[in-house]
Parts: structure tokens; C-alpha cells; sequence
């Protein structure tokens, strides 16, 4: 069983012929391919995925990203676990359906989603300030102003709104500060992270093998981390 934090993001299987479903992601070592989401532990180890072959697989009522991540947490849920995702997975909803299933959740937010907390987008910030808003279900969203505006939303009862020592220094050795959210944030995302490191170091797979051997194999080595 994975530990109290748990990361969520997308990954891709390289593969370069012919396929229906294949997709195109512009910051992955492997730009072309086969798309999967995965649920990682904080040491890299994948619990659970999800191969993507359309959005008609959502659940209805429930966007497609949603729906990703309820099936990566099926069984998962509860044990007040803290959910790390990009601003992809994240939304006002996903954030209340996982507080209502015992479970935290921490990230990146687009502007357009903030539903009606749209006053977090009106304060005009200088750089270093902090401004969050909560509402009455808990859920908080924070932007920070650093050399471009960072959104981020979290369940989190021990995130605010203010910048803590972030333990590094910058040039003139002053103590870089940072809201709390931004730091754990940064450190959950590791497990995916190292999840998409580790897979690098091993590429047994030739290029004539068929795209559904290479997902097998993936996933296998994914999980023998």
C-alpha cells in the first residue's frame, strides 16, 4: 500500500507507427505515443494506471479528468491520504468529491476553474505576496506572486495563506520564502517524477515490437521498481 502521499500525472509510452489513440505531449522525454495515467508512490513505485484510448471513457456527469482520477484511486480513497496533481487533474469538484472520500488533495489550478472564488484572480499582488481564499467545504485556493502569478488549491487544513522559510537561499544568501502549499506540492510531485526517471534507465524494446507488448512491458517494469 502506498504511503499518506500520492502523486497523479500523466506519462507516455513511446511509439511512433500507426494508432488510433495515439497522442502527443510536448514536455515528455517521449513525445509520441501511447498515454497513460498513473498514481505513484512518494519512492516512484506506480499503484495504479490508466491507459487513455478516448474521452468517451468518462463517467457521465463527471469530466474526463475527474473521472481519471477516481478510478486511479479505487480503493485507494480514505485514510485522509493527500492526492498531488497538476492543474490538468485539479478542479473545485475534484476537490470536494475527494474531501467527501476522506482524502486531501494539492495543486496547480488554471484561472478558469476557480468557480466562485474569481476574487483570488482580482488582488493585485507584488512579488513575494501571498492572498488565499476558503470556502465553507475547506477547500482553499492560494496564489502567490513570484516572477509570474502561481495558483494553487489544496484541502490541506494546515495550508494558509502566508510564505514560510523554504530552506534555500538565493545569490544575496536571503532566505527564500515560500507558502507552505508550494513546497509540499513540489515534494509530492516526486513520485512521479522518479517514476518517469526510473523508466528511462531500461529500453529492452525494440522498435518491431507491437504497441500493446510495449504497454505490457511498461507497466510491468513500472511496477517492479
Amino acid at each position: 500500500m502506498p504511503g499518506s502521499i500520492i502523486s497523479i500525472d500523466e506519462s507516455m509510452i513511446p511509439w511512433g507507427g500507426r494508432l488510433l489513440f495515439k497522442q502527443y505531449i510536448p514536455g515528455k522525454a517521449h513525445k509520441y505515443g501511447v498515454k497513460m495515467y498513473k498514481l505513484a508512490a512518494t519512492n516512484g513505485y506506480v499503484c495504479n494506471y490508466v491507459i487513455y484510448t478516448g474521452k468517451q471513457n468518462s463517467t457521465p456527469g463527471v469530466g474526463h479528468a475527474q473521472t481519471v482520477v477516481m478510478k486511479l484511486l479505487d480503493g485507494l480513497d480514505g485514510c485522509y491520504r493527500t492526492v498531488v496533481a497538476d492543474n490538468f487533474f485539479t478542479s473545485i469538484s475534484l476537490a470536494k468529491y475527494l474531501l467527501e472520500h476522506d482524502t486531501y488533495l494539492i495543486g496547480t489550478l488554471r484561472k478558469n476553474r476557480v468557480g466562485s472564488g474569481s476574487r483570488i484572480l482580482e488582488e493585485n499582488l507584488i512579488c513575494g505576496e501571498v492572498y488565499g481564499l476558503q470556502n465553507k467545504d475547506g477547500i482553499k485556493l492560494i496564489r502567490w506572486k513570484d516572477k509570474n502569478d502561481v495558483l494553487m488549491i489544496s484541502t490541506r487544513p494546515s495550508h494558509s495563506a502566508s510564505v514560510v522559510d523554504s530552506g534555500k537561499s538565493n545569490i544575496q544568501n536571503e532566505s527564500i520564502r515560500k507558502p507552505q502549499v508550494i513546497l509540499d506540492y513540489n515534494k509530492g510531485r516526486q513520485g512521479t517524477d522518479l517514476s518517469d526517471q526510473l523508466s528511462t534507465y531500461y529500453t529492452p524494446l525494440r522498435k518491431s515490437v507491437k504497441w500493446y507488448r510495449k504497454v505490457a512491458f511498461k507497466l510491468i517494469f513500472g511496477t517492479a521498481l
